[in-house]
């Protein structure tokens, strides 16, 4: 694998008001400083007190924000809009990253492992809570409707969009 090949990468999603990171948007960058970057945390929880909860790596809130973003390796894209987030997504840029020998077996094995971490939580305002159980020992159940967040805020975009355009606005997606 060569270590030093940069390829042109973009990962970003709208995250809170707009709190995630734009490290590695419209750059050059190695395997090694986007498995990094996909890895690190994001620095997005905090307890009761205020304290930083540690964990919450960039991975997840790709696959589970509510609003929207984009993946770009070399001139493959994968975005999404409101409600559209999926860790489908992160998967298939992770393995495009191993088809092009962007990171290593080991990279690719611990990238799809947190995948399957973030799928178990599966919606940004969740994370929060998993990482507390976690940190705490307690057993962690992905709460039922934790989908369901992506449909309610597409209804409310939808419901949105429908009456700006009612009042003559024009609205792009």
């Amino acid at each position: 694998m060569p270590v030093y090949k940069k390829v042109f990468v973009s990962i970003y999603c709208k995250i809170y008001t707009d709190n995630f990171s734009e490290e590695m948007v419209n750059r050059m960058a190695t395997g090694d400083e986007i498995y990094e970057f996909l890895m690190i945390d994001a620095g997005q929880c905090f307890d009761e007190s205020g304290n930083l909860i540690l964990g919450d790596c960039h991975l997840w809130y790709l696959g589970c924000n509510e609003k929207f973003g984009h993946l770009q390796l070399d001139g493959k894209v994968w975005n999404w809009s409101f409600g559209e987030s999926s860790f489908d997504t992160v998967e298939a840029f992770v393995s495009a990253l191993y088809q092009k020998k962007m990171i290593s077996g080991f990279q690719f094995h611990t990238l799809m492992a947190k995948i399957d971490e973030g799928h178990r939580i599966d919606n940004i305002y969740h994370i929060r809570d998993y990482l507390v159980c976690k940190r705490d020992g307690i057993a962690w159940n992905k709460i039922l409707d934790a989908s369901d967040f992506r449909d309610g805020i597409k209804m409310m975009v939808g419901q949105t969009v429908r009456s700006l355009r009612l009042n003559g606005y024009q609205v792009h997606l």
